[in-house]
């Protein structure tokens, strides 16, 4: 796709936001459509939920509008385009509905289940799994792993969504990496709904950053991973090599990272794989006293760290890339379990002081 069709997403997807995002938020706030602080919320003032309100709008608006100027680039995916309309209102409408009021964890996962099917029976799918050492034809298990990865992204952002500007940010940063990727393989039309992606997250982020005015909502973290799994289903369109495949998995590399450890923790501890806490990356890092400025920095920095070795597929050997992404995986586990351990002794000692204190004063 040239740049003149990029830009022009990239600014009507800009305008609808700067106009959009405002008004939701004197809406929400008006017929208290808001996020209330309690359980494993961290924030300590009702905030409206409607961000992904403003993304739907804001993707579809571009999309729309893109396509009455440029309609030649929507030749090649104009019939798959529609079905990824449908799962993203499935994943949409279910999403918004939790956040009027909570929905059983199992209902959602239907949800992404039937967003993942509509995207297979549009011929958006995973048919080979590729390795450094070649590519495996799956066959009937195509529906299966298809509808897993959309599953897996859909939670994957929802999952680092617990700090203000965290998730939008690291969003946007995965968003650019899959830009520049994209722009390579020329895959089109898809595009068209990144850099709309892109434009509304910039500008959303002004609303979110902290102490956010906004919040993107189940509706809008969920429907942002639904987005990039197209994206990366998207891939196979143009190309079955290894950078495909890989390349947009790197770039959400801090969302899939915190997928995996959640996923490892609860299932170590014998709790639900569906149920919220507060142990996740972000949360330990704020136990080991960084601010929540510095937390989300931190993330920020982790996800341009991803979305280089996304990058550096393309450009150098991509058995060197992968083996320094193993080692800097090994780095930052390693990071974390040190926090995790500091803040649990941390915790447990301040646990003892105030018994011993409660002790006191009872003698």
């Amino acid at each position: 796709m040239s740049w003149t069709p990029a830009l022009t997403a990239l600014a009507i997807s800009i305008i609808v936001g700067l106009i959009v995002t405002p008004l939701l938020i004197q809406l929400g706030h008006r017929y208290h459509l808001l996020d209330t602080p309690g359980k494993h919320k961290r924030h300590k003032r009702p905030t409206p939920f409607l961000g992904g309100v403003a993304l739907f709008a804001s993707v579809w608006i571009t999309v729309l509008i893109s396509w009455l100027i440029f309609p030649n680039i929507f030749t090649e995916l104009a019939d798959r385009l529609f079905y990824v309309l449908v799962g993203a209102l499935v994943i949409f409408l279910v999403g918004f509905s939790d956040d009027l009021s909570p929905l059983s964890a199992w209902v959602k996962l239907l949800a992404q289940i039937g967003a993942g099917l509509i995207l297979y029976m549009g011929g958006l799918r995973v048919e080979l799994l590729s390795t450094p050492f070649g590519s495996v034809a799956i066959g009937s298990f195509s529906v299966v792993i298809t509808v897993l990865w959309v599953v897996i992204l859909s939670n994957a952002i929802n999952l680092i969504d617990g700090l203000d500007g965290l998730a939008g940010g690291v969003s946007l940063i995965g968003a650019v990496a899959l830009a520049v990727i994209g722009q390579f393989y020329q895959i089109g039309a898809v595009l068209v709904v990144v850099y709309a992606m892109i434009g509304f997250l910039a500008v959303f982020l002004y609303f979110n950053r902290y102490p956010a005015r906004i919040f993107l909502g189940d509706s809008g973290s969920m429907q942002l991973g639904f987005y990039f799994a197209v994206f990366s289903l998207a891939f196979p369109l143009k190309s079955y090599t290894l950078s495909a495949l890989y390349a947009p998995l790197l770039a959400l590399g801090v969302p899939v990272l915190e997928t995996v450890s959640s996923l490892l923790r609860r299932l170590v501890a014998g709790k639900s794989i569906m149920k919220a806490d507060r142990r996740h990356l972000f949360h330990y890092l704020s136990l080991a006293g960084l601010s929540p400025r510095q937390v989300v920095s931190v993330f920020y920095l982790l996800a341009l760290v991803f979305g280089c070795f996304s990058l550096a597929m393309f450009f150098w050997n991509r058995l060197i890339v992968l083996g320094g992404l193993v080692i800097f995986m090994v780095v930052v586990l390693s990071l974390f379990l040190i926090f995790m351990t500091n803040s649990f002794r941390r915790k447990k000692v301040v646990g003892s002081d105030r018994k011993n204190a409660e002790q006191r004063e009872q003698s």
